[in-house]
């Protein structure tokens, strides 16, 4: 390698030598230095000090053959070595390696360095190494550098390229080639040497269809290369006197022809790096059209865009199964012919006014099915934008509701089914907290329905009882069902009756204990209704696994949605130029902002922290995930609180903490609050305080605020008491105190 660049350095020296202008010894172009570049730039690092060496000295060898004085020698060797240190070294770093000059940005960057940089570094040493005027020689030198680092350096490089895409490329395409620059050569040859000593500036013009060409349709690869053909003939042309730029002083015309081929260098290079960007843009968008194309027709989902005329312009391959129709059919107006006849004008009407505001928009409709059947699609659609921000249409999302909504019907006939029936049929979250209570419930019990929910299921249970009672809980938290338990409650009147009792829990598919269900029947009833309450207890259970998937399907066909169409734009955003990406940003923030609610919302509905780490450690934890989620400090302290609590205090003081902690979070603009827990003679201290906003305690009380209601809700369910201290920016302090000594324990909620 040292030996090939060694003498290939040596032929370039001589090249150079042999388009200077003599006896001035003025370089037009000096092909050594670019030539030096483009070799480091293609080897490793490490073996930089040996080539340069090495093409240093076969420059060296050049200038001594054509007898330069010896300080000369020294002051272009010192020269030269700067020049191309600067640039290998600051295009290797810019870059990371080989530069792609595929863009007007990686074109600046590269010209920085090896037209600015470097050339003003070796004129300003190169100048002082000939007598005469620095001045003029200094403007020489840095166009001869300059000129060769722009076109000779990317031209040797996308040599390396050529040789590597040469199979990849069309046989059209190196005819092409070879004919335009046959062409450009001809037109060249004629406008710079055989025009001879006269001055035809108008025979320039005949090149420019040629550079637009090679610019168009070959990209950087092509102008550098064209230029350097342009170079070498008009610089000979010039050195034999010959061509348009020659005069009586040979520095004018060498300065004259530098600047037309310096200007018509960048010229082209730039408009080349602008036709490589737009096909690059138009690359990245089709293959965003492509993956676009390949997640809509693979998503589980209907997925369909419209343009600024209102009409379809596109549906993705499930709409195409589901309505069995081809893709001609469903464009513009013909999705409407599977639309049921009673909905079609909905449709319409909600589509036409959203589309006029450009807002989004969601609705329920039936479609026909290949096989006849209408199905039931909920459609969310959203505006959609082109890059320069004017609207081009919607993009919607349907999913096929037939399957729940038959779910809520066959619910809403459970629920009838229950309100019906003459046993007591009662469900209840995992502290007691009484949550559905029937007509049969009313009868029996003598309550209301009003009197019934939100209480505790303790009232029902004799005060003798209790121990009996915790044990039945303490098998339903196992997870084990009590079928046909006759035990004795009691009524509203005091009234005491005999009952046989069925209670399960209600689980989650991965088997969670999310509340508990039971139903109360009288013993004498017993034989006649035995049938009916088996298949009542599987329908609870159906009703409430119901009620609790609610949530999740809400999440699903809301939140889910949502980040599905945010996926789907981000895809086919994430390759746009640089100006758009602010949009993608604010794009991923939203999606960013999604996905955290639905990580908080799910940790508000159930903690399993709190069930594997305990109380203390689940507070703590529970404090410092939401103190990094607000970006809040949360101060948590805990002294001599027993290792094992029940559940239901456990949970009411969790609960507690979460609504308080949120509440502080809305509505108190601190940033720190205090929490501190602590057990003390036979009792558990809360105490969460801030020193906020505040609040007019009476106010909030008369407005019937849920949070507070809840708070104090839960700490009565455990016998306990709760005070709220609070005024307007004076802060918050909210103190509870819960019980645990074996009074309480003789008080606890029956199932």
């Amino acid at each position: 390698m040292v030996c090939f660049v060694a003498i290939f350095s040596y032929l370039a020296a001589r090249l150079g030598y042999a388009f200077v202008l003599r006896p001035e010894m003025i370089w037009p172009v000096w092909p050594g230095c670019a030539f030096l570049v483009a070799v480091l730039l293609l080897t490793p690092r490490h073996i930089w000090p040996a080539l340069l060496t090495a093409g240093l000295l076969g420059f060296a060898l050049s200038d001594v053959q054509e007898g330069l004085a010896v300080r000369s020698i020294i002051m272009f060797f010192l020269a030269d070595a700067m020049e191309i240190l600067v640039v290998a070294l600051g295009v290797s770093y810019a870059f990371g390696g080989v530069p792609r000059l595929n863009s007007v940005k990686s074109l600046a960057k590269y010209s920085l360095f090896a037209v600015i940089l470097a050339p003003i570094a070796v004129a300003s040493v190169a100048a002082s190494a000939f007598g005469g005027g620095y001045r003029a020689a200094w403007k020489v030198g840095f166009l001869t550098e300059a000129l060769a680092l722009l076109t000779l350096t990317p031209a040797l490089l996308s040599w390396v390229d050529i040789a590597l895409a040469w199979a990849q490329k069309s046989s059209a395409y190196y005819v092409e080639a070879t004919v335009m620059f046959v062409g450009l050569g001809a037109f060249a040859y004629v406008a710079f040497v055989v025009s001879g000593g006269g001055s035809y500036p108008a025979l320039l013009y005949s090149l420019v269809p040629f550079l637009l060409w090679c610019a168009l349709r070959f990209g950087i690869v092509g102008i550098s290369n064209a230029m350097i053909l342009i170079a070498f003939l008009s610089i000979w042309g010039v050195t034999h006197g010959r061509g348009p730029f020659t005069g009586s002083i040979p520095v004018n015309n060498v300065l004259s022809l530098q600047l037309f081929l310096l200007f018509a260098s960048a010229s082209f290079m730039v408009l080349a790096a602008l036709v490589e960007e737009h096909k690059a843009a138009e690359q990245q968008v089709r293959e965003s059209e492509q993956r676009f194309r390949l997640l809509a027709n693979t998503a589980p989902v209907f997925i369909w865009m419209s343009g600024t005329d209102k009409t379809c312009t596109y549906l993705n391959q499930p709409w195409l199964d589901f309505t069995g129709r081809s893709m001609e059919e469903e464009l513009r107006t013909g999705w409407g012919e599977g639309v049921h006849p009673d909905d079609v004008q909905k449709c319409l009407d909600t589509y036409t006014q959203s589309f006029d505001r450009q807002e989004k928009y969601s609705v329920e409709y039936r479609l026909r099915r290949h096989d006849g059947e209408y199905r039931w699609i909920l459609d969310v659609a959203v505006p959609r934008f082109n890059q320069d921000g004017s609207f081009a249409g919607y993009i919607g999302v349907g999913v096929d509701l037939t399957d729940r909504k038959l779910a809520e019907e066959t619910r809403f006939r459970h629920a009838a089914i229950v309100e019906s029936s003459d046993d007591a049929i009662i469900s209840k979250n995992l502290d007691g907290t009484i949550l559905s209570w029937n007509a049969g419930a009313q009868r029996i019990y003598e309550y209301t329905v009003t009197e019934a929910i939100g209480k505790p299921i303790s009232m029902l249970v004799p005060p003798e009882l209790g121990d009996e009672q915790e044990k039945i809980l303490q098998r339903l938290r196992a997870g084990e069902r009590i079928e046909h338990y006759e035990t004795v409650r009691l009524t509203k009147t005091g009234k005491r009756i005999n009952i046989s009792l069925s209670t399960f829990p209600i689980k989650d598919s991965s088997g969670t204990i999310l509340g508990l269900s039971g139903i109360a029947r009288d013993i004498t009833e017993l034989k006649h209704t035995e049938q009916v309450l088996l298949g009542m207890n599987r329908r609870l259970i159906e009703t409430q696994e119901q009620e609790r998937a609610r949530i999740g399907r809400e999440l699903h066909d809301d939140i889910a949605q949502r980040l599905a169409m945010l996926a789907i734009d981000l895809e086919r955003l994430q390759d746009t130029p640089s100006e758009l990406q602010r949009h993608v940003q604010q794009l991923r923030k939203q999606t960013t902002e999604i996905s955290n609610d639905v990580q908080a919302l799910s940790h508000e509905l159930h903690s399993s922290k709190l069930e594997y780490l305990g109380l203390v450690g689940g507070m703590r934890s529970w404090c410092k995930e939401f103190g990094e989620r607000h970006r809040m400090e949360i101060d948590f302290e805990s002294h001599d609180v027993p290792s094992s609590l029940p559940q239901e205090i456990s949970t009411c003081l969790f609960r507690v903490l979460q609504e308080a902690l949120n509440n502080a979070a809305k509505h108190s603009a601190v940033r720190y609050i205090d929490v501190q827990l602590r057990g003390d003679s036979g009792e558990i201290h809360l105490i969460i305080s801030d020193s906020g906003k505040g609040f007019d305690t009476e106010a909030v009380m008369q407005g019937l605020g849920l949070g507070l209601t809840s708070m104090q809700e839960r700490v009565r369910l455990v016998n306990g008491t709760i005070a709220i201290q609070s005024k307007p920016m004076g802060g918050t302090t909210i103190q509870v105190r819960v019980p645990i000594d074996s009074e309480y324990a003789a008080k606890r909620e029956a199932v």
